[in-house]
């Protein structure tokens, strides 16, 4: 066990962004008494360090620094969870109510409650309204600790959204109004179009789901494509045909979401085409790497045909007004069949030589098309 009084007072004196002054006035102490107090030659009297846990808002385990204690809290944490993961709700309320009184000001305890409560609620046949309202008020107790968190995997937009969730179950619009704050890069869209759809505002509610849907496309297309490029290269044969059973994936969600044979998609599905081929290479399936290689170049010139970035008039389930038309850019340039040779000309410069030496035969047998339209 082992106290670290004076390196915490120091600690949470700076995140609060207070120098020895302000927190010796705060106090009515002088200046010296704090720096003592920081530098270990003397220590605050009890009720001192009472106030200090408080005006800190932490619990006076984590102020002396007891890794007894803090031990303690993970491992109580750790209980709670793997009682409410079990449903044992009974043993893990049990357990967290004891916690909440031993470590009322602890961000892993209050945070562990919540995310208990919020289980509970959801697995009750009753939806008994206590378990969510207490879900809440623990994660925005938590809210008040977060400088405590070791957690990345939790952050304060996370304890946001999930309670603006919660809420939303009788409070659609308040939940909207919280939901719209946070809505960062679009990431809370879909909560918003549930939001909308149970305010009975339909049109709103269609118009943020189409919003969802294209922002699915362009991540399922991004990640079809670089988790690929990643399997093939580790340079393993069952990794080869796990990255071609991939941009299958891809281009069937292409294929459902849109006309992909107008328009910028014809333009993404050719490179994901000239990407099987290219991996096709690599496992020396040389007849199909040469049918999606011309497959490729078909679609690309048409696409050049009648070349253009927009993505709305192509896609399907698309309910959006005239005010918001996406449009998409890349870096292959605006021709597809030109982005094609780009592709194989330049490509990814992380892939090791001998994995670009393997697709060397669908490079030689794309140049052979490209170079004869000329």
């Amino acid at each position: 066990m082992r106290l670290s009084l004076n390196e915490n007072i120091k600690k949470y004196r700076k995140e609060m962004n207070l120098t020895q002054e302000e927190l010796a006035e705060a106090f009515n102490v002088t200046v010296g008494a704090v720096s003592k107090w920081e530098s270990g030659s003397t220590v605050p009297d009890i009720m001192t360090m009472m106030e200090l846990a408080d005006f800190f808002n932490i619990s006076m385990d984590v102020l002396l620094g007891y890794d007894m204690s803090s031990k303690s809290i993970v491992d109580i944490a750790e209980k709670i969870k793997k009682l409410t993961n079990r449903h044992e709700f009974d043993e893990a309320r049990f357990e967290a109510d004891k916690a909440l009184i031993r470590y009322p000001r602890s961000f892993k305890i209050i945070h562990q409650c919540a995310e208990m409560y919020s289980v509970l609620y959801t697995v009750s046949h009753e939806k008994n309204e206590e378990y969510r309202q207490k879900a809440i008020e623990h994660y925005e107790k938590a809210l008040n600790f977060i400088s405590q968190n070791d957690d990345s995997d939790i952050s304060e937009f996370s304890i946001k959204m999930t309670i603006a969730r919660l809420k939303g179950v009788d409070d659609p619009e308040g939940a909207l109004e919280d939901f719209k704050k946070i809505n960062y890069m679009g990431i809370a869209d879909f909560d918003i179009a549930k939001a909308l759809m149970n305010s009975g505002k339909l049109d709103e509610a269609l118009s943020r789901y189409s919003r969802v849907i294209l922002s699915i496309f362009l991540r399922s297309y991004e990640l079809s494509t670089s988790m690929a490029i990643a399997l093939a290269c580790t340079d393993k044969r069952e990794n080869y045909f796990e990255a071609i059973n991939l941009v299958d994936w891809g281009i069937g969600i292409m294929d459902m979401t849109s006309d992909s044979s107008l328009g910028y998609f014809a333009k993404l599905k050719s490179v994901l085409i000239i990407l099987k081929a290219m991996i096709l290479s690599c496992v020396k399936e040389y007849d199909q790497m040469e049918e999606y290689i011309d497959k490729a170049y078909d679609l690309a010139k048409k696409f050049d045909e009648d070349p253009s970035n927009d993505l709305a008039s192509k896609m399907k389930f698309w309910h959006e007004g005239d005010d918001y038309k996406p449009f998409a850019h890349d870096t292959l340039g605006i021709g597809a069949v030109e982005g094609i040779d780009v592709l194989f000309t330049q490509g990814p410069s992380f892939i090791q030589e001998k994995i670009v030496g393997k697709m060397e035969r669908a490079e030689k047998y794309w140049k052979k098309i490209y170079n004869s339209s000329k």
